[in-house]
């Protein structure tokens, strides 16, 4: 194993080496560009006898061929360093023992100083995480010029790369925090407790069970079982019980198990004192991929949602800059790391139907409607997400205020409808449940309670540091300096201030502010796009995030079961 693991990790550091070689070539030809940019402009001073007038927005425009000037080279070169800074500071500071939160009321926990670090496995994390950023950077230059195709295209390598590169930063972790998580943390009920009861009391009969549910959840507590509507729990049966009635799907997706996972099977069962049946295995295996997989592709409703009012360039930014993200890895498999697909996509289709004709405008604001109703089969948390839907309508310039009333309405017809249908299938009332979902989150701090105003100042720093210090600064950066800013990141930033003040999340925002985390970054791609940062930027930002993940992975961890 280990000599199969140091060829491995060999092949792959010279393919990262001609990958960096290949970038080296790009950076002396963007060198070579720059200097006949100058050139050009002093041709140019010398004929009109002063110099071209700068752009007019504070967003870069899609023009390969004008670079930073020296000026703007500077500031990007600051923004740059101050990364480098907040990001060894962050590290730092935690592997210090500064508090994971506020002492006695929420902090999260620490890697068991007896954790193993796999070195072999972290040089290849690393590897991976140097990898993507030379893919990003690529694909930065690529767009520079783009066309329809050339956007698909770069999109699904992009989506897939993203799969890879959180499989290999989540395997360096140290030892059973890396991807044998799989197997334990959808299993306890300390980390989720979901699958537990959709094995233990929605598996036989899951149409009785969400007929019941209005009454169910009245007597649940004021954790994450309470505060919660029927969708996880349904999604666990139904896995479940398709794979109890298909052998070969349990062949199949076993046969592509991580080895660490399938190892961590095997002590579950121990430790359960009894074989966790394939059908479970399956269900669980199956539960951490989608995760995987809906994590990772958040990149695509990313790029589209600022594709929507900016240059190819500046919506690959945004999207590159999320795989990487701190909380997008070290929480799953937890469906907390899923809902970023859901709430992107929802924003993404306002932001569309806010600039389309009449009729395909409809269609697209009632698909946001019901992508919203999906998300909230899951959990409350995208109520605010409805919001931000509503407010990129409210503060588009471009409609009468009927039409955006009217939008917003549609929004709303495809957020009723599915819910209504729910309710005629299995009788459950929706209203009924998401009262007592709410009322046990309002209970919970009262039975744990919270100091508003100290974690009204956590809170932001928590949201930063868990969507990665390195995109915080160009986040802080474009926020600042951008105008006008997007629809959507405006928005975005308008809930989150109204979420923070309401006093409804005091603690744990690294888990439960992550759909609104990818909404944030079209701020950072603004600030790289002002300060021409171009692909060296966005790859060193990239690369810069990957650093601050690996030792997250060894210092917290945020997921893995208690009890």
């Amino acid at each position: 194993m280990g000599g199969e693991l140091t060829t491995a990790a060999v092949e792959y550091l010279a393919c990262f080496l001609l990958e960096w070689r290949e970038l080296a070539v790009l950076l002396d030809e963007s060198k070579k560009d720059m200097i006949a940019h100058k050139l050009n402009l002093r041709t140019q001073e010398n004929e009109l006898g002063s110099s071209p007038d700068p752009p007019a927005s504070g967003l870069a425009r899609a023009e390969p061929a004008r670079l930073r000037s020296p000026r703007m080279r500077k500031r990007a070169w600051i923004a740059m360093g101050l990364q480098i800074a907040l990001v060894l500071g962050v590290v730092i500071a935690v592997r210090q023992g500064a508090p994971l939160g506020v002492p006695g009321q929420w902090e999260w926990l620490r890697v068991s100083p007896r954790a193993r670090i796999p070195w072999g496995w972290l040089a290849l994390g690393a590897a991976t995480a140097a990898g993507y950023a030379v893919l990003a950077a690529l694909g930065r230059r690529a767009l520079a010029k783009a066309t329809l195709a050339r956007e698909c295209a770069w999109v699904l390598v992009l989506a897939a790369a993203s799969v890879l590169a959180q499989l290999g930063v989540t395997a360096a972790a140290p030892d059973e925090y890396d991807l044998t998580k799989w197997a334990y943390v959808n299993f306890f009920t300390s980390s989720s407790g979901y699958f537990t009861i959709a094995r233990d009391q929605a598996r036989q009969d899951p149409w009785r069970f969400l007929a019941d549910y209005p009454e169910w959840i009245e007597r649940q507590d004021s954790l994450h079982i309470g505060t919660h509507p029927p969708g996880l729990i349904m999604l666990e049966s139904v896995l479940e019980r398709f794979f109890a009635g298909h052998p070969r799907a349990i062949e199949a997706i076993e046969s592509i198990a991580p080895p660490s996972t399938s190892e961590g099977f095997r002590q579950l069962g121990a430790l359960d004192r009894r074989p966790v049946a394939h059908s479970e295995r399956a269900a669980l295996l199956a539960t951490a991929m989608l995760v995987l997989l809906a994590c990772a592709g958040s990149v695509a409703p990313l790029y589209l949602l600022v594709r929507a009012s900016q240059p190819a360039p500046v919506a690959w930014t945004a999207a590159a800059l999320w795989p990487l993200a701190p909380s997008a890895i070290l929480f799953q498999p937890l469906a907390d790391a899923a809902y970023p697909l859901a709430a992107t996509a929802a924003v993404a289709l306002a932001a569309w139907s806010a600039r389309s004709l009449a009729a395909i405008a409809v269609l697209l604001a009632f698909a946001a409607g019901v992508v919203l109703a999906f998300g909230t089969v899951f959990t409350m948390a995208f109520l605010p997400v409805g919001l931000i839907v509503a407010l990129v309508y409210a503060v588009e310039a471009g409609r009468s205020i009927r039409a955006r009333v009217f939008l917003i309405v549609a929004v709303g017809v495809g957020f009723v409808l599915p819910w209504l249908a729910f309710w005629i299938a299995t009788a459950a009332n929706p209203v009924t449940i998401a009262l007592w979902n709410l009322h046990h989150h309002a209970r919970f701090y009262l039975e744990y309670p919270r100091s508003y105003w100290l974690w009204c100042l956590v809170n932001p720093l928590e949201l930063l540091v868990a969507l990665g210090a390195a995109s915080a600064v160009w986040v802080v950066w474009g926020g600042l300096r951008a105008r006008p800013l997007p629809r959507a990141l405006l928005s975005t930033l308008i809930v989150l201030l109204l979420v923070e003040l309401s006093g409804r999340n005091l603690g744990e925002v690294a888990r439960l502010w992550m759909f609104f985390m990818p909404l944030l970054l079209p701020a950072a791609a603004a600030g790289l796009e002002r300060e021409r940062a171009g692909p060296a930027g966005l790859a060193a930002t990239v690369l810069l995030l990957g650093v601050q993940t690996l030792a997250f992975e060894s210092l917290i961890q945020v997921v893995y079961p208690v009890d």
